[in-house]
């Protein structure tokens, strides 16, 4: 397929590894940034990175004193935002469909205790991960806006929780 520069995938329970091929076109996501056109697929319109350091503070009191301390990696979040096409028609490859399934089948799945999910961003690919038994993406939520008269068309915004293992997944 041409113009996909975007995928988002499920690993299922004792996959041989965490790749995108593995998970095949059920279980697989596709975005595409050329076309725009989502009568049949979906495109992505924006993306958030929400890359967090733990950063506590302990202030005084009675001093002009202000404690920071840096914890490390508090954590990596990413929404992102788009339309897709033929959500009228209740089939599995609908984007709608398969994120309300991926939802109900939770965050993990056997092997995959971390995340389930993977992520390729073709123009970010500083984000990208394939998930192992070490760590993975979570789905945090899902929100879906159907356009008015258009009701093949919905806005969808996606947000993905990084789990385990961060400096070694990015």
């Amino acid at each position: 397929m041409a113009g996909e520069n975007a995928y988002i995938w499920q690993v299922q329970a004792s996959a041989g590894s965490g790749q995108r091929t593995t998970a095949g076109d059920t279980h697989t996501q596709s975005f595409n940034n050329t076309g725009k056109v989502p009568s049949g697929g979906a495109y992505i319109s924006d993306i958030s990175v929400d890359f967090r350091r733990a950063v506590p503070e302990n202030e005084a009191v009675d001093a002009d004193n202000n404690e920071i301390q840096d914890m490390g990696i508090g954590g990596l979040d990413i929404i992102i935002k788009g339309v897709s096409g033929d959500v009228d028609n209740d089939t599995a490859s609908n984007l709608v469909n398969k994120f309300s399934k991926w939802l109900q089948d939770g965050n993990t799945t056997t092997g995959y205790t971390k995340g389930r999910y993977g992520l390729t961003l073709e123009n970010m690919p500083q984000w990208d991960v394939e998930p192992t038994s070490t760590y993975g993406y979570h789905i945090r939520y899902a929100r879906f806006n159907y356009i008015g008269e258009k009701r093949d068309l919905v806005e969808f915004e996606i947000a993905l929780a990084l789990g385990g293992d961060l400096a070694t997944a990015i």
